[in-house]
């Protein structure tokens, strides 16, 4: 995509993840391993294995983890999984039985996570 279709895309939220509402910065984009903090992807409105096209209009900028939490889920399913979310961090936070175990679940995830990308380097 052209620099200036970026622009267009990156303008429709005024530089912000159009999931969480999280600034992103134009220059940033794509992964970036450590602090991803700031940088975006252009997502798809309509997927493209769903008839979506490759043009500006079918795309929303998203902060890249968010967008790699999306992959191929619905609107549904993602609101499913962010009240799942609020769900599960409020029994972390309130150090239920229920939010220990799923504590310890996401701190072993995120180590596997790490494990894997230094695999990939």
């Amino acid at each position: 995509m052209r620099e200036a279709q970026l622009r267009q895309v990156w303008e429709k939220t005024k530089g912000h993840c159009h999931f969480c509402g999280d600034p992103v910065e134009f220059h940033k984009r794509g992964w970036r391993a450590g602090d991803p903090k700031g940088y975006w992807e252009a997502d798809h409105v309509i997927q493209r294995g769903k008839g979506g096209l490759n043009v500006a209009d079918n795309y929303l900028p998203a902060c890249t983890r968010c967008n790699r939490l999306r992959w191929h889920r619905t609107g549904r399913a993602i609101r499913d999984l962010l009240l799942l979310g609020v769900i599960a961090q409020k029994e972390i936070n309130k150090e239920s039985i229920t939010g220990k175990k799923l504590a310890e679940l996401r701190s072993k995830r995120l180590s596997e996570n790490q494990k894997r990308r230094r695999k990939k380097a």
